[in-house]
């Protein structure tokens, strides 16, 4: 057959159709939404516990409006079906996570491991299983938890951290304020990297949190949507940001130091603290130990943050200070400073005594050595009140909380590198309860052995404010200078001393 140019016209014409046609067809199917493409698996899993320790909320996020449910159980093939709710996230970035999900796993068994996984219904998602330990109930066994503030993207050793975690046999982590840094940044993506990067832990380990500075953006909005924290409701309200929970011998409290007097939700959580202290009192008994967790301090040395550790501690001190004496609390943790430090037994800015063999006044713990590595604050005075200190910007800390018993506790500080052991505190009360009656003649009322009032830091034992000591600084120096100028003057007036200068008066 004589192949002529109109053949290879209408060949031409059919060929670009073909390729026309498969390149429409192409772009059709990435038109068309692939159903394993859009399928997002749970993000962002972490647990926590509710009023007791046998009732854990699991929560997770997802990218679509997926309803999802948890299936969990002690066994391999009965699993019990908890239902989740779901809110959607109206701050977030097109970027972030839209949807977060709650569930509650109820009535569990203390000291037992569960599996659970996750079950979407829209996608047919069925996740891989995790597992997690229920806390045990055996007044014989010890328990251990860590303790850190002021984590997030840029801490050099966070997958340090989840390794630490996932094999320290810990029953919770207790995270006092600034997480992530922020929740909120660039429209939540920063939080969802943040709680993606953890989450290795959290999905097997209680992650327990207190709300900082940081999480104050938007009447702490992503972190009343995020968290869901014992004796709250869900999302958590501004109203009730603060919480107590019983683990083993100890009744833990985590308050909002945010909040600052004398503001309604100041005066809210303090009502809430001073009757949940009173019941904790009554029940010291099954829970000799308290501790409470503030992001803030109510005490720091002087550094680079001076003007806020002198100004915004002093509103938390005169509300708190004499509350935590009379009701013996035991140890204060807080964050926020970007540091470590702790203090000696101390009330009112005095030193009550230089060991820490049952203590008569609470111990205050600043454990925020996680922090951004540039905004490291280090130590320009040594009060009297400071036991130790670490600020080695080169030294990222944590902390180990090991509750032995009723009567011993310890509390270890770690190098999160190299696991170096930065500090090794035995603690040991035997006679718990309170410390007596708030004021400034608490210090006379104490009953402490002879030997360790000998032993004491010298006069003058309380703390002077920023305002005060550089008014007291003019002072001093106004006086020197009066006292000179008289001395000059009464020294010029001398008769033999201007003939020998031949000055004539």
């Amino acid at each position: 057959m004589l192949v002529t140019g109109k053949h290879i016209s209408v060949v031409h014409t059919i060929t670009m159709m073909i390729i026309m046609t498969d390149h429409l067809v192409s772009m059709a199917d990435k038109n068309i939404p692939d159903r394993k493409q859009t399928v997002r698996k749970p993000e962002q899993i972490h647990l926590s516990m509710g009023s007791r320790i046998n009732d854990f909320y699991v929560m997770w996020a997802t990218k679509t409006d997926e309803d999802c449910y948890v299936e969990y159980g002690t066994g391999s093939e009965t699993f019990t079906k908890a239902n989740s709710k779901k809110i959607e996230l109206t701050e977030q970035s097109d970027k972030a996570a839209k949807f977060v999900h709650r569930a509650e796993l109820l009535n569990l068994s203390p000291g037992t491991r569960y599996s659970y996984l996750f079950v979407c219904s829209l996608s047919g998602t069925r996740t891989e299983k995790f597992t997690f330990d229920v806390p045990h109930s055996d007044p014989q066994k010890q328990h251990r938890f860590v303790v850190l503030a002021d984590v997030g993207l840029l801490t050099k050793s966070l997958q340090f951290m989840v390794h630490e975690v996932l094999n320290g046999g810990y029953e919770a982590v207790f995270h006092i304020g600034d997480i992530a840094y922020n929740l909120d940044t660039q429209g939540g993506s920063v939080g969802d990297e943040y709680m993606n990067k953890i989450s290795n832990f959290t999905t097997r380990v209680p992650y327990m949190t207190t709300p900082g500075d940081h999480e104050r953006f938007s009447d702490f909005y992503h972190y009343r949507y995020r968290f869901s924290m014992p004796n709250s409701p869900w999302p958590m309200r501004e109203d009730s940001l603060w919480y107590s929970i019983d683990i083993g011998h100890t009744h833990f409290i985590s308050i909002n130091t945010e909040l600052l007097p004398p503001s309604r939700l100041n005066l809210l959580q303090f009502t809430w603290l001073k009757s949940d202290l009173i019941n904790a009192n009554r029940n010291r008994k099954a829970t000799p130990w308290i501790i409470v967790m503030g992001h803030k301090p109510l005490y720091c040395t002087k550094s680079v943050m001076q003007q806020e550790c002198d100004q915004d501690r002093y509103p938390l001190r005169e509300q708190l200070e004499d509350l935590f004496f009379e009701q013996g609390v035991d140890l204060y943790m807080s964050g926020h400073k970007h540091c470590y430090e702790r203090s000696w037994p101390m009330y009112l800015g005095r030193v009550f005594q230089t060991d820490t063999i049952n203590p008569t006044a609470p111990i205050h713990i600043i454990t925020g050595a996680t922090g951004y590595e540039y905004l490291v604050d280090k130590q320009y005075s040594r009060p009297f009140w400071l036991a130790f200190a670490a600020s080695d910007g080169d030294k990222e800390l944590y902390a180990r909380l090991t509750v032995l018993n009723e009567t011993h506790l310890i509390w270890s500080v770690h190098a999160v590198l190299t696991n170096e052991k930065v500090e090794d505190l035995l603690v040991i009360q035997k006679h718990h309860g309170s410390f007596g009656k708030a004021g400034p003649s608490a210090f006379s009322n104490i009953h402490v052995e002879a030997n360790k009032r000998d032993h004491l830091p010298p006069e003058p034992f309380y703390l002077v404010d920023v305002q005060t000591e550089n008014q007291f600084r003019r002072i001093v120096l106004y006086s020197i200078v009066v006292i000179l100028s008289f001395i000059l003057f009464a020294f010029l007036r001398n008769t033999n001393v201007r003939k020998r200068l031949r000055l004539r008066w």
